[in-house]
């Protein structure tokens, strides 16, 4: 993938290209960690505790070590109790170790939940065709868009509503311009009806596009697309040239590559009870 003239962005090679290996890296390098959250990280692995509303629960973002699988897992479930929590995902990808931790994983009681596809888009050509979709879709920039986009991301996902600390320091950050806090949050709306949101953030010259849901009762009608090209959009006008997202296999995963994003590897998540 061309990554434009000039000098180079990083995470781009000398050649100006975004390799495969590059964006597998960059893709395994991707942790978001909110406000008032709980974390262990470690040359091991890295642990996240996320917000009791927060629909995320606790999860290992990464691991890549030499210690033993049984000895990692006994020593992450321990912190786990600790935090009070009584299961943990695991994200697991090529890059992982040690080689048997999925193995041993499954034989500790890890359930398969969830398969998602790394894809990515060049953004220094012309934008995705999503098709026409009669949506309207905005940046989150006020109390009504916070609010509606939190209406979303509820039903699809669970949680419970953040607390109005929470919503106040959301609603400050919006006002914020999107390059000095380097992520925002989109809102598409199906005539007046809040349908699908979507966020992203700017790391690098990479565009990472994350928490995308679409109301159950609203898919089908183009929410989704537009969330994905307005987001791609803004990101594009702040310097990405890359779109990088890890698309469910099963839902999100086939509207992307038919947008024209290639599949460059897969990870999947392991839930384990503690």
């Amino acid at each position: 993938m061309t990554a434009g003239s000039g000098a180079p962005t990083p995470g781009i090679d000398l050649a100006g290209e975004w390799t495969r290996d590059r964006i597998l890296a960059a893709a395994a390098d991707w942790v978001w960690v909110p406000d008032g959250a709980m974390e262990v990280r470690t040359d091991d692995y890295h642990l996240i505790g996320y917000p009791e509303w927060f629909s995320s629960g606790t999860q290992v973002a990464w691991c890549r070590s030499d210690r033993p699988a049984d000895a990692l897992v006994q020593e992450v479930a321990g912190q786990v109790r600790r935090w009070g929590r009584d299961q943990v995902s695991w994200w697991l990808s090529s890059a992982s170790r040690p080689t048997e931790l999925e193995p041993w994983l499954r034989t500790a009681g890890a359930a398969l939940s969830e398969t998602v596809d790394v894809l990515a888009y060049d953004l220094t050509g012309p934008l995705p065709d999503v098709g026409a979709v009669d949506i309207r879709c905005v940046p989150v920039d006020d109390a009504q868009t916070l609010a509606d986009a939190h209406l979303v991301s509820r039903e699809v996902w669970g949680g419970e509503p953040p607390p109005a600390d929470q919503l106040d320091h959301e609603l400050a950050d919006c006002a914020r311009p999107i390059k000095e806090r380097g992520e925002f949050r989109v809102v598409a709306y199906a005539g007046n009806e809040p349908a699908a949101t979507g966020d992203c953030t700017l790391a690098e010259g990479v565009a990472q596009l994350w928490g995308a849901a679409t109301r159950t009762a609203l898919r089908g009608g183009g929410a989704y697309r537009a969330v994905l090209a307005t987001r791609l959009a803004i990101a594009r006008d702040h310097g990405a040239t890359l779109g990088l997202v890890k698309g469910r296999v099963a839902t999100s995963g086939p509207i992307l590559r038919r947008a024209g994003f290639t599949a460059y590897g897969r990870e999947r998540r392991y839930l384990l009870p503690v």
